[in-house]
């Protein structure tokens, strides 16, 4: 099975909330909606229409769910569905049985063979097999309470493009220069001759990936368990992928964007976390001179989730007269532009990199083979004669700074 489905359906969601986003806010402010607005409305409602299409197709041949169960379809964000109805089919979870022990059932059969003389006492003594303990069930909950994923912003913020091989990309280097020319004619009295010089770098494709291997029994007997494996390998995926997109080396993997922007800001801290972080948000203001006003648009600041806490506490033994850390709809904003978190990013360190701002669409570029995609794939055949089922994910990916103007970083001092 393919995450393109849930890809699909997480781009319907996202198309049908800008369009009400931008109508709400005409809305509020009691006006008609602008030309430019109702263009935007009408281009994200036939998004999602179409969409909506793809998904519909995509869940008609989806396979994967008919392996583990045949409970129902999964939603949008894994979750196996209580009840839907789609293309004649009716598809519902059945309730949890409740399972008991062998002693259970062998307790209840003596209580029924002497006529209710063999009562159990579960209340009084649970702790007794023979007093009562026997006739206590086991139950176990059928949901697997997940660990919470790390912050994974990279992808969010960054140009994700689908390759079907290695795709050379230029860029220019240099702008061309124009000069003076005088009114008078003559040989030596003409225009000069500029050119841009350009470069390229390719954009290729590097596997990973893992394996999870499961019984046939327990995928039988505990459908969240299914559901459980399936977002495991999500996440241990893209957070494998994350740190390369920070820190990869550009060799037999991705390119990271630390030590490939621009130089930004330097120098930054005195030596101690409270000074680092003191300096450090006066470097998000000197940031914002260095990054060119070309790229000012759609900036954004990304770094550790902990990062964002020492400038809070920065910004308030600073008692500024206006917070520039602020937090608006469930997401930060600092200066007013938005913060992406990544648990990839440097610490606040002596020498790190704690803190990137700029345009990430133009400086980083993601390129997916065959889409966007993580693979799930079962292999049910390996270990067949052992009762197993085999789940393996991939994803093969590369990422590179395509312009590194367009992203410039703070550095604190050794």
């Amino acid at each position: 099975m393919s995450m393109k489905l849930f890809e699909k359906k997480r781009e319907h969601k996202y198309a049908l909330d800008k369009a009400d986003a931008t109508l709400s806010a005409a809305e509020r402010a009691g006006r008609p909606m602008t030309a430019a607005e109702e263009a935007d409305v009408s281009m994200a409602l036939k998004a999602a229409a179409s969409l909506k299409t793809e998904i519909v197709a995509l869940e008609k041949g989806n396979t994967t769910l008919s392996q583990f169960t045949a409970r129902g379809p999964f939603d949008a964000d894994g979750s196996a569905l209580l009840a839907s109805h789609e293309g004649g089919r009716s598809f519902v979870r059945q309730p949890a049985r409740t399972l008991f022990t062998e002693d259970y059932a062998n307790a209840f059969h003596d209580y029924v063979r002497s006529n209710g003389q063999n009562a159990a006492s579960a209340a009084l003594y649970e702790g007794s097999g023979s007093a009562g303990g026997y006739a206590v069930p086991v139950v176990v909950d059928g949901q697997i309470v997940p660990l919470a994923p790390a912050d994974m912003g990279v992808r969010t913020i960054a140009s994700v493009i689908p390759t079907a091989s290695d795709m050379k990309i230029p860029r220019a280097t240099s702008i061309s220069t124009a000069a003076a020319k005088a009114e008078s004619g003559g040989s030596t009295n003409t225009f000069t001759e500029s050119d841009p010089t350009l470069d390229q770098f390719t954009l290729s494709a590097f596997m990973a990936g893992l394996t999870h291997t499961a019984s046939w029994e327990i995928c039988q007997d505990v459908p969240s368990f299914q559901q459980f494996l399936v977002s495991d390998m999500l996440l241990a995926q893209s957070l494998f992928e994350e740190n390369w997109y920070v820190n990869g080396t550009g060799t037999g993997q991705p390119q990271g964007l630390i030590g490939n922007t621009g130089v930004g800001v330097t120098g930054v801290g005195s030596g101690t976390t409270d000074g680092y972080a003191s300096e450090l948000l006066d470097a998000t203001f000197d940031v914002q001179g260095v990054l060119k006003g070309a790229y000012h648009e759609n900036a954004s600041f990304l770094m550790q989730r902990s990062t964002g806490i020492l400038l809070r506490k920065a910004q308030k033994q600073a008692n500024l007269f206006e917070p520039v850390f602020t937090r608006s709809g469930g997401r930060d904003y600092l200066h007013g532009m938005p913060v992406t978190y990544s648990t990839a990013m440097p610490a606040v360190a002596a020498s790190a990199t704690p803190v990137l701002f700029g345009d990430f669409r133009q400086g980083y570029c993601i390129g997916d083979r065959g889409g966007a995609g993580i693979n799930i794939k079962v292999l049910d055949q390996p270990l067949a004669t052992q009762g197993q089922v085999i789940l393996l994910a991939y994803r093969r990916t590369d990422g590179r700074v395509r312009r590194s103007e367009a992203i410039q970083a703070i550095t604190l001092h050794s």
